[in-house]
C-alpha cells in the first residue's frame, strides 16, 4: 500500500495534520465499517441469539490470534483486555507481593505504570524504585542502572518498551537477558511498541507484555491484549472472578479454581463490535507492513530533528542516533510554556501534538501516513511561534 493509498483510507487526514497517533491513532475506514457492520448484524440477527452467540466465540478466537501474531507468540498466553492499563492490572494485582518486595521502574514512564506501582507502596508495602534517565538516556547507562537497582527482594521490573514521553527506545531484549538469569519477572507496555515496530514477545524474555488497540495499531479504544508467558499463568491470581475463573461450579458442590487456563482472568462479557475493529486494525496494519512502517517514522524522525535543529530556541529532548531512537520525537522552546504552544499549534494550524509533562516538551508521533511536507509544516509553525515571542 502507498502512502497516497493509505491516506485515502483515513479520512482525517484530508482535515488537519495528525501527530498523535501515540495519544490515539485515527481509525481506518476499513476498521470503522467492521465495527458498524458487526453492530448491524447484532441488531438484526439478536445479539444472544445462538447463531450470534457462536459467532461471538469466533471473532474473540479471531482476536487472540491477531493479537499473537503482532508479538510472534500463542494465542493460549494471549488475554483480550480493554485497554494496556487493564491488562497492566492484571499483572500488578495478580502477583503474589510481600512487604519489603521491590519493584523497579524509571522517572519517564507514563502515569499507567507509576501510579499501579505506588499503588503497590501503599497497599502492600513495595518498595518502589524509581531510576532517573535522561530523555536520550544510552542504552548502556539503562542496563547498568537497572543492574545496580536489583537486590535479593527485586520482585518485578515494570518499564515501557518505548517511552511516551521522548520516544526512547529501551534496550529490552538486554534487559530481559539480565532479568531471566536473575529469575526477576518483567513486564513491558507495549503502548507505543506494537504497530509502531516490530515486536518478539520471545526475543524479550519477558514474562508479561501489555498493549492497547488505539494507538499505532488505529484500531478502537477499549480494545488491548496481554501476554501472559505460559509457565507463569498459575503464579497470578485473578483481580476480578468470573465465569471463566472456575473449571468446575454447581450449587451444591462448590467450585474448582481454574489455574492454567489465560481466560480465568476475564471476569465478564467484551463488546464483539470493537473486538471486530481490532482484527482489521492489525490487518490492515499488517497490510502496510510493520517493519516498512518502522523505517517510515524513523525516516520523518530524522526529517523532524534536523529540521528543527535549524530553529532558535528550539531543543530536541528524544534521542537523535542511535538505537534508542523511535518515530517519536519530543523537543521543548525554551522560555515558552510548552502547553501553550502545543495548544496554538492546533489552533493557527490544525496541527495535532501533544504535550507531554516529564520531560516537559511537545511530542509529535511520526505515524504511517504522515507526509515529509506535514513534517516541515510542523517545523515552520514552530518557527513562527518562537519568532512572535
Amino acid at each position: 500500500m502507498n502512502l497516497d493509498d493509505l491516506r485515502r483510507h483515513i479520512p482525517v487526514t484530508a482535515r488537519m495534520n495528525y501527530l498523535n497517533i501515540g495519544w490515539a491513532g485515527p481509525s481506518p475506514t476499513p476498521v470503522t465499517e467492521a465495527i458498524q457492520l458487526r453492530l448491524e448484524q447484532e441488531s438484526s440477527g439478536g445479539p444472544a441469539s445462538p447463531g450470534v452467540v457462536e459467532s461471538r466465540k469466533e471473532t474473540d478466537r479471531i482476536a487472540k490470534e491477531a493479537a499473537a501474531l503482532l508479538i510472534n507468540t500463542s494465542p493460549d498466553e494471549i488475554l483480550l483486555t480493554d485497554s494496556t492499563t487493564g491488562g497492566i492490572n492484571v499483572v500488578i494485582s495478580g502477583l503474589p507481593w510481600e512487604q519489603g518486595d521491590e519493584l523497579v521502574t524509571c522517572d519517564l514512564e507514563n502515569p499507567a505504570i507509576l501510579i499501579p506501582s505506588y499503588y503497590l507502596q501503599r497497599t502492600h508495602g513495595v518498595i518502589v524504585k524509581v531510576l532517573r534517565f535522561t530523555p536520550d538516556e544510552p542504552h548502556s547507562a539503562i542496563l547498568s542502572a537497572i543492574e545496580d537497582a536489583l537486590s535479593d527482594r527485586t520482585r518485578l521490573v515494570f518499564l515501557s518498551h518505548i517511552q511516551y514521553s521522548s520516544g526512547l527506545r529501551m534496550p529490552a531484549a538486554a534487559i530481559g537477558a539480565l532479568l531471566k538469569e536473575k529469575g526477576i519477572r518483567f513486564l513491558l507496555d507495549g503502548a507505543q511498541a506494537v504497530g509502531q515496530i516490530p515486536v518478539d514477545a520471545g526475543e524479550t524474555s519477558c514474562d508479561f507484555y501489555a498493549f492497547p488497540g488505539q494507538k499505532w495499531l488505529m484500531g478502537p479504544s477499549g480494545t488491548g491484549a496481554l501476554y501472559i508467558r505460559r509457565e507463569v499463568i498459575p503464579d497470578l491470581e485473578p483481580m476480578k472472578v468470573g465465569f471463566h475463573s472456575v473449571s468446575k461450579f454447581d450449587l451444591e458442590a462448590g467450585f474448582e479454581v481454574e489455574t492454567e487456563l489465560i481466560e480465568r482472568f476475564s471476569a465478564g462479557s467484551a463488546s464483539a463490535p470493537l473486538r471486530e475493529g481490532f482484527i482489521e486494525s492489525v490487518k490492515f496494519v499488517r497490510d502496510v507492513g510493520i517493519p516498512e512502517i518502522a523505517q517510515h517514522g524513523l525516516k520523518l524522525a530524522s526529517q523532524l530533528i534536523t529540521s528543527l535543529s535549524h530553529v532558535p530556541r528550539v531543543r530536541v529532548l528524544s534521542p537523535t542516533d542511535g538505537p534508542g531512537r523511535s518515530s517519536l520525537v519530543s523537543f521543548t522552546l525554551d522560555g515558552v510554556d510548552n502547553e501553550t504552544a502545543a495548544n496554538r499549534l492546533w489552533d493557527a494550524h490544525k496541527i495535532v501534538v501533544r504535550h507531554v509533562r516529564y520531560p516537559d516538551g511537545i511530542r509529535a508521533s511520526l505515524a504511517p501516513f504522515n507526509t515529509e511536507d506535514e513534517v516541515e509544516q510542523l517545523v515552520e509553525a514552530v518557527r513562527g511561534f518562537t519568532a512572535s515571542i
